[in-house]
């Protein structure tokens, strides 16, 4: 595998240590020879299908999980604006996107009742339980 380092903003990157920003602002720089444009654009491409395509053995749903987890991964992230842009989405896409989250609070309560959760996600399967058990006391059909 080819490694070659970029100058950005008077700092020297390894081609794998770039953010998808920089990547793009290389790649439309008219600083970068052709050469190292293509370069630049090949790696967008390899990381996007490495970031967003399934893997082996991977569906549309697994892609999701894995793309879902690598934005709550970074830091900073601002989880109201998400939110906030979520909620601007279509009406159906919200329907849908909302069914996502509560089958999620369903699995986090599920694994709450097995014990399948530690100090670390503790606030999240206990919370999640007390969701469906709320749910469950009023017979909502979630």
């Amino acid at each position: 595998m080819e490694r070659r380092k970029f100058v950005i903003d008077g700092r020297e990157y390894e081609t794998y240590e770039l953010s998808n920003e920089q990547m793009v602002r290389l790649a439309n720089s008219k600083e970068l020879s052709d050469a190292d444009k293509a370069f630049i654009k090949d790696k967008i491409v390899e990381r996007f299908m490495n970031d967003c395509c399934a893997r082996c053995g991977e569906d549309n749903n697994d892609v999701f999980a894995r793309q879902f987890s690598d934005y709550v991964n970074r830091c900073p992230n601002d989880f109201k604006k998400a939110a906030k842009r979520m909620s601007m989405e279509h009406r159906y896409l919200q329907n849908e996107m909302f069914k996502v989250f509560l089958e999620y609070i369903k699995k986090l309560a599920e694994n709450c009742e097995n014990g399948y959760y530690d100090p670390r996600n503790k606030y999240a399967a206990e919370t999640s339980k007390k969701i469906i058990d709320f749910f469950n006391e009023i017979d909502y059909p979630y």
